[in-house]
């Protein structure tokens, strides 16, 4: 593999490195992501060959290993994208700031960001996983996904924490995830999202708005409103995607009662254009 290259990445004032980071962390499928102190790593493929690169979010420090530096400019634009570099966020406080539930969770909070993904398809597999069971439940099975059927990247060293890329598409249409822990409802699934991915009818291209990307992955068995506005949250990085389903925004936003998910949405209307960082906000005051 080739030398380690350095960059410097500017981080915004107040950037909530803590808050972004243990996002991450509870998520991080081992091999191929890895949160340690105030960094975040994790392999990707670039031309067809493998690397990694790893972001501190407290310094702006960026370290990219691979054999391509063309490379080094893709991983810097995601990076922006994956931490939410670029949120409005004085547009954020005023918008947030004279609702009631809102309004003292912006003024704790200050800075709130809604955490991308390095992958449409890979946080689409991470959405479908999600349905239903605990963040942690969801981490242990991807997992096991990436320990039966990544590819290994070559040459990485025995104690290389990403030492392997994350399945695409294609490898999920006929992958066997018997034993892993997962239903025959929730593999027809994974498997129906792949081939749709696979033959371009689902594509995760923000430019098609999020109305479009929800209805075309909600033809897929399996994925719901939640699922797709989810994605749509993280992948397509829009502001205003809001899963309206979500239990925890549904018993967090009147403390005592479950809203329906039609009496959420009614109430998220204050929020617009930025209810996704509503959620963020909310699944934080949990």
């Amino acid at each position: 593999m080739s030398s380690l290259r350095n960059h410097d990445l500017v981080l915004p004032p107040r950037f909530p490195a803590d808050a972004v980071l243990a996002f991450y962390a509870r998520r991080a499928i081992p091999g191929v992501e890895h949160v340690r102190g105030t960094s975040y790593r994790r392999s990707f493929a670039f031309d067809g060959e493998a690397g990694w690169f790893e972001a501190d979010l407290t310094t702006g420090r960026v370290a990219i290993r691979h054999a391509r530096p063309a490379a080094d400019a893709l991983v810097l634009e995601r990076l922006r994208s994956l931490f939410d570099l670029d949120a409005p966020q004085a547009k954020i406080r005023r918008c947030f700031a004279r609702d009631a539930r809102l309004g003292p969770l912006i003024r704790e909070h200050r800075d709130i960001r809604v955490p991308g993904c390095w992958d449409g398809f890979e946080l689409g597999v991470r959405a479908v996983l999600g349905q239903q069971i605990t963040v942690a439940a969801a981490r242990t099975i991807a997992s096991r996904i990436v320990a039966r059927h990544a590819q290994r990247i070559e040459g990485a060293a025995d104690d290389e924490p990403c030492h392997s890329l994350f399945p695409d598409a294609r490898v999920f249409v006929g992958a066997d995830f018997d034993g892993l822990g997962l239903t025959g409802a929730r593999i027809a699934t994974l498997r129906a999202l792949a081939q749709a991915v696979v033959a371009g009818e689902v594509d995760f291209d923000p430019a098609q708005g999020t109305a479009r990307f929800v209805a075309r992955c909600t033809a897929v068995r399996g994925i719901g409103d939640w699922t797709a506005h989810y994605m749509a949250m993280r992948a397509l990085r829009d502001p205003d995607a809001f899963p309206a389903g979500d239990i925890v925004l549904r018993k967090v936003l009147q403390p005592g009662t479950t809203l329906s998910a039609k009496e959420l949405e009614r109430a998220s209307q204050p929020w617009r254009p930025f209810r996704a960082y509503a959620v963020l906000l909310l699944w934080r005051a949990a």
